[in-house]
């Protein structure tokens, strides 16, 4: 009895690991229902406000809870401004458009290329350094990425191929989001960064998107669509980040990011099992090879100088994710 009880307290983090990706994999599926009962802008409008009541509950309570009052230094503000333009204002509507015309499997890997962008923005910054390994892994990503959307763009480049396109450009803010926010990140707590930049990124999508508020068919939504609403407001937020901050805490970033690589992968069954979607083998070996790819990419050739805080890359922006 007490062996078999240490042997689950030794594999608790990666079992809570595990659930963390298949709550973030599931996500896709689950965002891209709820998207067929609602119009984007009254989404993304619901979704937002529910986001920003929340952080800022969250932030209150943290508040609260440690005497910490939040404060915000001037010279931050234009840093937080861009944050959160980058990933709230570009990063998750340009992720949500894009799986509302595509599949959640295509949005759940091609979003997934985001470390392939931020290994590519640090070194243009000059936070990082680049091995040759690193190159290889991303060409071959990227040769991935040209196999797996071949399909949708040979097609004519129709509905579906354009949501690949904004999935992928999706990942470009996402990367440009977590590199602004790194040195944000070892000076905010989450909860105070997270409700700081969802403010700023949220007034121009409630500006954008009010106006269609009427146009939503309110009674077309079925119980079902609001509870997959709910879930994504509050179930890859702050359900998973607690979870995964205590998975981080006791394995680390390096092995903890290695369940990362199974978000696309658990994204495409609970398509397959949730939407009836499905896959041709173009479309599985560019997977494949993408996945490969940044594998080998995101191993680091030489010691980084400021690593970031949170999963490698994948989560360390926008807590939401879908996140879709």
């Amino acid at each position: 009895m007490r062996q078999s009880q240490r042997l689950w307290q030794r594999h608790l983090p990666e079992l809570v690991a595990l659930l963390v990706v298949a709550i973030w994999g599931a996500g896709f599926a689950i965002t891209k229902f709820a998207l067929d009962q609602f119009n984007i802008p009254a989404f993304m409008s619901l979704r937002y406000l529910g986001l920003l009541a929340l952080s800022w509950g969250v932030l209150v309570w943290r508040i609260r809870r440690t005497g910490e009052p939040f404060r915000v230094a001037r010279g931050d503000l234009p840093r937080l401004a861009l944050a959160g333009l980058l990933g709230y204002s570009f990063y998750i509507p340009l992720s949500t458009v894009g799986l509302s015309t595509t599949t959640a499997f295509s949005n759940a890997l091609l979003v997934a290329t985001a470390p392939l962008f931020m290994t590519l923005l640090t070194r243009l910054l000059r936070l990082e350094t680049i091995g040759r390994r690193q190159v290889a892994g991303m060409l071959a990503a990227l040769a991935g990425i040209v196999v797996f959307m071949l399909p949708a763009v040979g097609a004519g480049a129709g509905p579906s191929g354009r949501g690949d396109l904004l999935s992928l450009a999706a990942a470009l803010f996402f990367a440009g989001y977590s590199v602004t926010s790194r040195s944000l990140l070892a000076r905010y707590p989450l909860a105070a960064l997270m409700a700081s930049t969802l403010t700023i990124g949220t007034v121009p999508i409630i500006l954008l998107s009010l106006s269609w508020m009427p146009a939503q068919a309110w009674s077309r939504i079925t119980p079902a669509g609001w509870a997959a609403f709910a879930w994504t407001v509050v179930v890859p937020v702050y359900v998973a980040w607690t979870l995964w901050n205590w998975v981080m805490a006791r394995l680390g970033v390096a092995r903890a990011s290695l369940f990362m690589y199974l978000v696309p992968i658990i994204g495409a069954g609970t398509s397959w099992v949730l939407l009836g979607e499905g896959f041709g083998p173009l479309k599985i070996a560019g997977a494949a090879l993408t996945l490969v790819g940044l594998g080998v990419a995101r191993r680091p050739a030489a010691p980084q100088r400021d690593p970031l805080r949170g999963p490698s890359g994948y989560r360390a922006g926008p807590a939401v994710r879908q996140v879709g």
